[in-house]
């Protein structure tokens, strides 16, 4: 995902749109998409066709995986705390693909840094927010979310 050749789109929010500091971005690369339901990205069978391969089975579907890169802050930034879907029963997947000062933050202010090759996985409804870093030119994670009962999409 380093290379010259990996698109990365630019975002001017981090977790709500509307946020009115000029600290609130980001880039991200999303390669299944959530709302229309379909591969976004011609590096998915490429990057995470084999990560999922461990995680999925007849009890998850995915709702969304994506990339996002986080750049170098002269402050580390806490991000808005939110909730990345509000189905009832959904599992976040937060996997780190470099260490960094940086990290995942939930509401009760449970601190988990971004360790390379770490696989982070929580209760989708839990309250979380990404902490940006000071030490590395980048933090890239892994955004993966997953759904328990496939059957939820049907009428969505």
């Amino acid at each position: 995902m380093l290379n010259d050749n990996f698109p990365w789109f630019y975002h001017q929010y981090v977790a709500e749109e509307g946020e009115d500091t000029a600290d609130e971005f980001y880039f991200t690369h999303t390669f299944f998409d959530g709302k229309r339901r379909e591969i976004n990205s011609p590096f998915y069978e490429d990057i995470m066709v084999p990560f999922l391969f461990v995680f999925m089975g007849k009890e998850y579907d995915l709702i969304r995986a994506k990339s996002n890169m986080f750049t170098r802050r002269d402050k580390q930034i806490k991000y808005g705390l939110h909730k990345d879907y509000a189905y009832d029963k959904h599992t976040t997947l937060v996997f780190s693909n470099n260490t960094n000062n940086g990290g995942t933050e939930f509401e009760d202010g449970t601190f988990i840094p971004s360790i390379e090759n770490q696989l982070l996985v929580f209760d989708g409804n839990i309250k979380h927010r990404s902490v940006g870093q000071t030490d590395t030119n980048h933090r890239i994670n892994l955004n993966i979310n997953l759904m328990h009962d496939p059957k939820r999409f049907i009428n969505e």
